[in-house]
């Protein structure tokens, strides 16, 4: 470990190589495993049929570089998790920049970037199945590393840097916004960096995220229903619950979305650290009390949310543009303390490397055992098998894929890429198709009974498409999971359109 150490001290270079080697490890991961998708994934691969200023409640940026890179590389596994895991790289350097710029010690720098890892949101689920949250994450980096050089050595490119990160977060996700409020108040409050907000340069921030927002923004204001139909139909759901209950329920929802947020970092940084913790608390400077108002700030707009908007259901989503800061402050918590940071990197080095083992392993493991373990993850549905027994043994070549949800929509598209794949969920955007005698129409939907009846919805959508519908024979498979037990299948409901 203390070599290891030695060289995230003496250069930039080996964290890197370190962060580089493990996201390659986790690429070849992904690899490794079954290519049915999960619910982010198959969003892209259903998505990547078109190019739009907008798709759905989440902004378009993920899409459009998921695109690109089919685009150019073809649609595969390797597409998929090779914009992912460059995603997360760029995060992880772009973070470590950012420490270096606050930070004195090298060594705490390297630690705070790798502290990412203990954030289950940052180091395990964005591995899972994140997309559009690690381009926030990607832009929320770029971000802090902008706001870092303009805190510490202000300049027309520290400035352009922002702007271009708080453009690409809200092309990413629009609660992106909460990271922008909360640091401009804080560094409204902040007699010591105030002028930064009241320099003139600001302009070339504010000219360069409203450059790169204005396209989707001119879609959002036409389209706004479609963009915040998730908010708006949990907001409906809270109200529903009364004003005492949604209440208690929003702020115990907050205490817990933050505790379980922030405890494994908090809880790994105390273990490690090598020397009494009663003495972080009073540690600090101008750094640390910025944050901290950041933090402030955050739980203020939160409660506000509880007690005035009658929000309930307060996910990770709504933390994390802001608490991801989490390590770096922690780490210069430690530098303003005095302790010594080769030592306290040392110490945090094995319980790093040992989560760079686990998370990949446990990524597979829950596939591989999904068997013993009784569970079906949506990476051991086989929708490779259900092409294989109902389009290419017949051989029969549809024109149109219609599926009951974009999960299974994505994933067929997936096994059939030439293939127009079209789902009730998109309703704005139809791929073109060439339905003839030969080439049939394909429904398929899942349904718990023998020979479920088509849903209306689907019904309505292949209405939509070709106008007067043929008369429809449903029809059932069942095909064993991935990795299941004996006997363990699942249905899929299917029906041929054909054309009269």
């Amino acid at each position: 470990m203390n070599f290891l150490a030695e060289k995230l001290e003496a250069r930039a270079l080996a964290f890197i190589l370190l962060i580089g080697v493990y996201f390659v490890v986790n690429l070849l991961t992904r690899l490794s495993l079954p290519n049915a998708l999960e619910i982010d994934e198959a969003a892209q691969i259903l998505m990547s049929q078109w190019y739009a200023l907008g798709y759905d409640s989440q902004p378009p940026f993920y899409n459009w570089v998921q695109h690109l890179v089919i685009d150019g590389i073809g649609q595969s596994l390797f597409a998929l998790s090779l914009v992912k895991n460059l995603f997360l790289f760029l995060s992880y350097v772009l973070y470590y920049l950012a420490a270096r710029q606050l930070l004195a010690s090298r060594s705490l720098a390297a630690a705070a970037a790798l502290g990412l890892l203990t954030i289950p949101e940052i180091g395990w689920l964005a591995q899972r199945d994140l997309t559009h949250s690690n381009a926030s994450l990607l832009a929320a980096c770029l971000f802090l590393y902008g706001l870092s050089r303009t805190l510490q050595r202000p300049s027309m490119a520290s400035y352009l840097v922002i702007g271009i990160g708080i453009g690409i977060g809200l092309m990413s996700k629009y609660n992106f916004s909460i990271l922008c409020f909360c640091a401009c108040l804080a560094v409204v409050i902040d007699p010591l960096y105030r002028q930064r907000i009241f320099d003139r340069r600001i302009l070339i921030t504010a000219t360069v995220a409203l450059v790169i927002i204005l396209p989707h923004g001119l879609w959002l204001a036409q389209n706004f229903d479609i963009a915040f139909q998730d908010t708006a139909a949990k907001l409906a759901a809270d109200a529903q619950k009364g004003t005492s209950s949604q209440i208690g329920a929003g702020l115990a929802e907050l205490v817990v979305t933050i505790a379980s947020y922030c405890a494994l970092t908090l809880v790994v940084y105390a273990a490690v650290l090598d020397g009494p913790l009663r003495s972080l608390p009073r540690a600090g400077n101008s750094k640390t009390r910025l944050i901290e108002t950041m933090f402030a700030v955050l739980v203020v707009l939160l409660l506000c949310m509880v007690l005035f908007a009658g929000t309930a259901q307060l996910k990770v989503r709504w933390v994390s543009p802001v608490l991801f800061i989490l390590p770096l402050y922690l780490c210069l918590k430690i530098e303003a303390a005095g302790i010594d940071g080769r030592r306290f990197l040392r110490r945090l080095l094995p319980v790093i490397l040992v989560l760079m083992v686990l998370i990949p392993a446990s990524l597979v493991v829950r596939i591989v055992a999904a068997g013993p373990m009784g569970t079906h993850p949506k990476l051991t549905v086989p929708y490779q098998g259900f092409v294989e027994e109902i389009v290419r043994k017949p051989e029969i070549d549809p024109a149109l894929v219609i599926a009951g949800d974009a999960l299974m929509a994505g994933n067929l598209r997936m096994q059939m890429p030439g293939i127009a794949v079209d789902t009730q969920s998109y309703p704005l955007h139809s791929p073109a198709f060439s339905w003839s005698a030969q080439n049939p129409i394909l429904m398929v939907w899942r349904a718990n009974e023998e020979t479920g009846p088509i849903p209306p919805g689907l019904l309505s959508r292949l209405e939509q498409r070709i106008g007067s519908v043929p008369p429809l024979e449903p029809q059932v498979i069942v095909l064993p999971y991935l990795y299941g037990d004996d006997g363990d299948g699942i249905r899929f409901n299917y029906a041929w359109v054909r054309k009269p």
